[in-house]
């Protein structure tokens, strides 16, 4: 079972508002987002070695493929396992990985 770490309603907001505009923005440039937020396709899970986490953002531009991954403050140091799957799998595939914190 995964286990991510739980955010107070205020941080979850702030956490949903970053992947939202990181998103639209994304899609601006012109690029493929699947995004963890209503409105945009869900993101496919990425596995490395049998542990499975869903990131915030996939964007594909071209051969270009970022993973997004937000943290808020409370979060960050608490899920560094999705952290090392998702940049593992970044680095085997080819893509970017980003990890970026929501000042709440």
């Amino acid at each position: 079972m995964i286990k991510l770490a739980k955010r107070p309603v205020y941080a979850q907001t702030c956490h949903n508002h970053a992947v939202a505009r990181s998103a639209g923005q994304l899609a601006s440039w012109g690029y493929k987002v699947w995004a963890d937020i209503p409105g945009y396709p869900k993101p496919r899970t990425l596995c490395v070695d049998g542990d499975c986490r869903r990131p915030d953002i996939i964007a594909k531009k071209g051969r270009r493929m970022q993973i997004i991954e937000f943290e808020t403050p409370d979060s960050v140091e608490k899920d560094w396992e999705q952290h090392r799957v998702l940049r593992t799998w970044a680095r085997r595939n080819g893509a970017e990985f980003h990890r970026r914190v929501c000042n709440v």
